[in-house]
């Protein structure tokens, strides 16, 4: 057990450097940038966001970049440029609301919207139906799919 051991031992020790010398360069960066796959820390930052069927696409444009990976033997580089459909998190360390609003997508959240109803909407409403549901789907109470008022699948 003694290679488990210097390994655990081995990891730990990059674990802790790397915490280090994060709390020792966060405070030279403007932005902290979180995704599932990596943190970043950077000077500037541009973020353009592409709605699809199923899915949102972030792309990410990092500048004066600090990359948090314990196996990359320089974390600091030029620039990133990231892809990913997984959640972002933005925070803004140091500066103004203004250099935050130029880095996020302008609109963004009209455009999600507008990509959302869209989609939403897969058949026409029948205007002769008084409740304004669609077609085949009136009022009957426990009619194909029974009383689920969520409408959607549920994990039980």
């Amino acid at each position: 057990m003694a290679n488990s051991d210097d390994l655990d031992e081995y990891d730990a020790g990059l674990e802790l450097t790397l915490k280090k010398e994060y709390a020792d360069v966060f405070k030279i960066f403007s932005y902290c940038v979180v995704t599932d796959e990596a943190t970043y820390l950077c000077n500037d930052l541009s973020v353009d966001c592409v709605p699809h069927a199923a899915y949102l696409l972030f792309e990410l444009d990092l500048k004066d970049v600090w990359v948090w990976d314990r196996n990359r033997p320089t974390r600091i580089i030029p620039r990133a440029h990231v892809f990913t459909t997984g959640d972002v998190t933005v925070e803004q360390l140091k500066g103004s609301e203004d250099e935050l609003e130029q880095a996020l997508p302008s609109g963004i959240l009209d455009q999600l919207r507008t990509h959302l109803v869209s989609d939403s909407l897969p058949y026409d409403i029948d205007e002769d139906s008084d409740d304004g549901s669609a077609p085949g789907q009136g009022n009957e109470a426990g009619a194909a799919g029974g009383d689920d008022a969520g409408g959607g699948p549920t994990d039980n």
